[in-house]
């Protein structure tokens, strides 16, 4: 793989986390990194990064890796659409914002990722879509790099945010309140974190093949502890609160890519 310019703007969480994944591979990528915020460049700095900026100059080839957030990207366009050129790949992983959205202001071959902050251990799974069909600057054997990468149609990607992007969040909140529930019965917290974190830890072993209502009979048993729990959760309407709260983060990404359009 021949040395691409890769530009990193915006170093918050996500960004970091692109950072971490790439870093191990920093010969075959040359990294540039924007960010705004004084105290994130200096850290930056101190870890060894040279090419640190505090804003775009010009960029005239390889690739935009958009990590701003999408309430910032009119005033990124505003400073910044002359400075890139045409060949530069436009990568972005803004929530909610379409390819359409960029088309109207760039000339660029635009690609939309979906990620989450597991792309920083290389265990991520991309999903993404674009305006163009060829590997342009193998961008896409690129974020193999990170895990695994999946094509899908833009139409879909409100429900890929909010299930995907949005979705480690889902899982921490339900183990936080697990963690309390379990304080709530008698157990030290430490000790309640200890086991949901471990149990965290183990669930990818158990999916293999099989399909997740399949693991669920697998680990109840009739009159059992886990069939009384789900019981509990099927008269509570567990499932409606699922639904509810996906759909919300649904229609919250349409509102988002509205918003950017009518702009």
């Amino acid at each position: 793989m021949d040395q691409t310019n890769l530009h990193i703007i915006g170093l918050g969480n996500l960004g970091m986390s692109f950072l971490g994944g790439f870093k191990s591979i920093n010969s075959e990528l040359n990294l540039n990194l924007y960010e705004s915020n004084e105290k994130t460049r200096d850290l930056l700095i101190q870890d060894g990064w040279e090419n640190v900026y505090s804003s775009i100059e010009s960029i005239s080839d390889g690739i935009i890796l958009l990590c701003i957030k999408p309430n910032d990207l009119n005033n990124f366009i505003l400073e910044n659409k002359e400075k890139i050129h045409s060949d530069v790949l436009i990568c972005s992983s803004l929530a909610g914002v379409s390819v359409k959205t960029f088309e109207s202001e760039f000339e660029n071959k635009i690609i939309r990722l979906m990620p989450n902050l597991a792309i920083k251990q290389k265990s991520g799974f991309i999903p993404f879509t674009r305006n163009y069909t060829d590997d342009y600057l193998n961008f896409v054997e690129i974020l193999n790099i990170l895990g695994s990468t999946q094509e899908y149609d833009e139409s879909l990607f409100h429900i890929i945010t909010a299930i995907y992007g949005s979705g480690p969040a889902w899982y921490f909140e339900l183990s936080s309140k697990i963690v309390n529930s379990a304080v709530n019965l008698g157990m030290d917290e430490s000790d309640a974190k200890i086991l949901v974190s471990n149990l965290l830890s183990s669930l990818p072993h158990l999916t293999g093949e099989k399909n997740f209502d399949e693991i669920v009979e697998n680990i109840k048993s009739p009159k059992g502890t886990t069939e009384a729990g789900i019981n509990s959760l099927e008269n509570n309407s567990f499932d409606k609160i699922i639904y509810e709260a996906i759909e919300s983060a649904v229609e919250r990404s349409i509102e988002i890519s509205k918003a950017m359009e009518n702009e």
